[in-house]
């Protein structure tokens, strides 16, 4: 029996050290030059660029989308008609699922819905657009609800999943739609009131927030802000008021994401750049150009929200965490979310997704960990309680 415990343990921590270690990267599809087409993926901690994978596609439309299954280091890329998937850690394509597509149809903007294993996005076809559902177990797609008339796709538009509650929502041209994905009703119909002279788009959802994340971009004078859409009332508004120069411009299937483990917002920019920018400042952070030429598209990070709802917002977020002092040298107190009568684990990793220290307790509000012998830098901590899991970050001095 305590044989079986302890495989079952390594097996587990296996799993996390391997999602760690896809959480330091931005992966995404490579396009060097016209016709080719890879998947590749940039460390964040080294600031390399590496091709893992040639596709077997020679072109990419803008109804074309990308998404990820964090659990199982899973990257999607559906082109309409076929769902390619891809082992993001070792660059192996693992299926090329034909998702039988009626004829003249396109399945497009597919976000994987991790509570419930299925692929939701729009059916496509001349003057009729509708939500629907892949279901991978199956192999069946099942309609959910028609898109209200007159709406509009456009180049560069976005989806995401809310799981907590259980929401597609899709940015139209000039609009933010939202469907109850249970029961097929219409929750958004937004249009969206754009800042004078600029235009919202590259929309991402952010744990815990209400809001939607995304850029403003004043093209004229060449200045771009992180910024936010009410999806009720379809107000934008800066996150903060220092906007930027570099990546005004993105190329249509650029695709965006957020780290939701270090909150910050990722976007392509024209010309092989790469730029990230702080969600709770609106700063920016870096703008690093990743190749000689072409341009990186459709990136993702392996990184997503719980599934539970409580009070109307997703608590159990990776950022809620408390962990003090932080920065920390030799005592690191982690505060308990929950008060649980069972047991709870503690697991923290270094950068490269390594256990460094594994502890389990019961019945108490706090740990304290003795980290003195830890390498000064930055380590995640993940607590798995009753209800789900938590995560936080600290610095060790």
């Amino acid at each position: 029996m305590k044989k079986v415990v302890l495989i079952l343990l390594l097996t587990f921590v296996q799993q996390t050290i391997s999602k760690a270690q896809l959480q330091n990267s931005i992966f995404g599809i490579d396009n060097p030059s016209a016709g080719n087409y890879n998947f590749a993926e940039y460390d964040l901690t080294t600031n390399s660029f590496t091709t893992l994978l040639t596709l077997p596609i020679s072109f990419l439309s803008t109804n074309y989308s990308a998404t990820v299954d964090v659990d199982n280091g899973i990257y999607y890329f559906c082109d309409g008609q076929f769902l390619y998937s891809i082992d993001a850690g070792t660059g192996t394509l693992i299926a090329t699922t034909n998702l039988n597509v009626p004829p003249l149809n396109h399945f497009g903007y597919v976000q994987y819905n991790p509570c419930d294993g299925n692929f939701y996005g729009l059916m496509i076809q001349t003057g009729t657009i509708s939500l629907q559902a892949y279901d991978p177990s199956s192999g069946a797609l099942n309609f959910i609800a028609p898109m209200p008339s007159g709406v509009n796709l456009c180049g560069g538009c976005s989806a995401v999943i809310r799981p907590a509650p259980n929401q597609y929502i899709f940015q139209a041209s000039y609009a933010i739609i939202g469907f109850d994905i249970a029961s097929g009703n219409l929750i958004y119909n937004t249009p969206i009131i754009d800042l004078p002279n600029e235009s919202f788009g590259h929309m991402e959802l952010k744990c815990g927030s209400d809001l939607l994340y995304g850029t403003s971009a004043n093209p004229t004078v060449g200045i771009k802000y992180l910024s936010t859409v009410d999806p009720s009332s379809g107000i934008v508004a800066h996150v903060g008021q220092n906007g930027w120069t570099p990546g005004v411009f993105k190329p249509f299937n650029g695709g965006s994401c957020i780290n939701q483990l270090t909150e910050e917002y990722f976007y392509s920019g024209v010309g092989h750049q790469l730029i990230n920018a702080n969600t709770n400042t609106g700063n920016l952070i870096n703008a690093q150009s990743i190749g000689l030429s072409g341009e990186i598209l459709f990136i993702r990070h392996f990184s997503d929200c719980d599934c539970e709802l409580s009070s109307g917002t997703d608590e159990h977020s990776v950022s809620l965490l408390q962990l003090a002092p932080n920065p920390a040298q030799n005592i690191l107190t982690i505060n308990h979310p929950e008060y649980s009568l069972g047991k709870t684990e503690i697991l923290i990793t270094d950068i490269k997704g390594r256990a460094v220290n594994c502890n389990f307790q019961h019945q108490t509000t706090k740990t304290t960990l003795d980290i003195s012998h830890l390498q000064p830098g930055v380590y995640f901590v993940r607590y798995t309680g009753e209800k789900g899991n938590y995560f936080g970050k600290f610095i060790k001095l």
